[in-house]
């Protein structure tokens, strides 16, 4: 399988929190979040908005929420996005019953640290450890425990004990020794015991992408429901957008259609995520018949990004007010040499000062300073029309607002500060 469509998160899955943010002249203000398992355009987009664009910039993924919620706490803001994204994947895969062996294994870990952060390779490597490791549920503490055990004839030495001294055993102290010399944990579902080693299945950098992506956007192609179970199949499609008519012809033989018009085509990914579920909505209301079109904007987008000006069509994409359709945002995409984005700019007091650089000023370190930089800006902002996005400032280089550009009235002056 493409390692690339490997990376696709499932449909229902638990989800992790992260908040991405460098260093240096950027900082809070160029934070961005980013809900996992996220799709690898996600992924790439909170990069984006964070201003993270070359690997070899350092930054940090600090854990601000999940569901599993003892977890973040063992996890350090070193940790890598890609990896902690392969994390929630593993764990969006296990059940009930292996979340709960997990749990026990991260307290395991835990317990012989000292609380100390567990590497993510590792937490990874507990997801493929599940074989040997056991949850005794009926045991919340070490009087249960010894009893569980003793009642099940885990403890050699008391197979025949009489019925009358069996009642007055210690059961708290036969399980003390048994959790001790077993390594096992109580967790709040129970007692858990890992009978094995942590599995080596994973290795750290396993999950990071060597290649760039090799599509702007992925269908998921199915078979139509014709409601013939001699007919009707399971099989699953991936097609990378912009395609040819070849492509398009093998995915639809992948999944044993007779033509495009028996499928169901939904996107996974895309690289403009905003773009998504619109692209979904069309997909599906038009029954696929829109997919000529979808695919023309994947061809655009393509255009665009190989010109590197992907940031400045998000930007664009942001500051629309209303709710635009596909023809609408392969408009947009036609208009982009009309717009650019200074992407240092963060905010009002950026833009300021993007702006007073331009010229040369004596002792401007003082004037800045001393200078409410942030109502200047803000000021600028307004007069000038320039938008303030999470890709940074966005302004026209025709005066031309991105909704005129759509023939539509400007919905206000300015922009929404963020």
């Amino acid at each position: 399988m493409d390692k690339q469509l490997e990376n696709m998160p499932p449909e229902q899955c638990l989800f992790m929190k992260v908040e991405i943010s460098r260093p240096g002249s950027f900082g809070a203000e160029t934070s961005s979040t980013l809900t996992l398992p996220a799709a690898p355009y996600e992924i790439l987009d909170a990069l984006d908005k964070a201003r993270i664009t070359d690997e070899r910039v350092i930054y940090s993924a600090e854990v601000i929420g999940c569901e599993l919620d003892y977890l973040p706490q063992f996890i350090g803001t070193n940790a890598n996005l890609y990896e902690l994204n392969h994390l929630a994947e593993r764990l969006s895969s296990l059940s009930a019953g292996e979340l709960d062996c997990f749990e026990g294994m991260v307290m395991m870990d835990t317990i012989q640290t000292q609380y100390s952060p567990i590497a993510i390779d590792r937490l990874i490597n507990m997801t493929h450890s599940m074989k040997d490791c056991h949850v005794v549920y009926e045991a919340h503490d070490d009087s249960t425990l010894g009893k569980f055990y003793a009642d099940n004839d885990f403890v050699q030495k008391l197979e025949n004990v009489p019925d009358e001294i069996y009642e007055c055993l210690d059961f708290g102290k036969i399980g003390k020794e048994m959790r001790e010399g077993e390594g096992g944990v109580f967790t709040p579902h129970g007692y858990v015991i890992q009978n094995g080693e942590i599995a080596a299945e994973y290795h750290s950098g396993d999950a990071v992408p060597l290649e760039k992506l090799d599509y702007t956007m992925l269908l998921r192609v199915t078979k139509g429901d014709f409601n013939d179970p001699q007919y009707d199949n399971d099989l699953v499609a991936f097609l990378k957008l912009p395609a040819d008519d070849k492509m398009l012809s093998q995915a639809v033989e992948v999944v044993e259609a007779a033509s495009p018009e028996e499928c169901v085509f939904s996107a996974v990914d895309c690289m403009i995520p905003s773009l998504t579920e619109k692209i979904n909505d069309a997909l599906y209301e038009s029954d696929g018949d829109c997919y000529g079109l979808v695919n023309e904007l994947a061809e655009q987008l393509q255009r665009i990004n190989n010109k590197g000006n992907i940031s400045t069509y998000k930007a664009m994409m942001e500051v629309v007010q209303t709710e635009i359709s596909l023809e609408d945002a392969l408009d947009l995409s036609q208009e982009i040499e009309k717009f650019s984005v200074i992407r240092e700019a963060a905010s009002p007091a950026d833009y300021a000062r993007s702006m007073l650089s331009k010229y040369c000023i004596e002792y401007e370190s003082e004037l800045f300073s001393r200078t409410d930089l942030y109502g200047y800006g803000s000021k600028l902002m307004e007069e000038k029309e320039v938008a303030l996005t999470e890709y940074g400032v966005l302004w026209s280089l025709t005066g031309q607002t991105v909704e005129q550009c759509l023939n539509r009235p400007s919905q206000s002056h300015g922009m929404e500060m963020k």
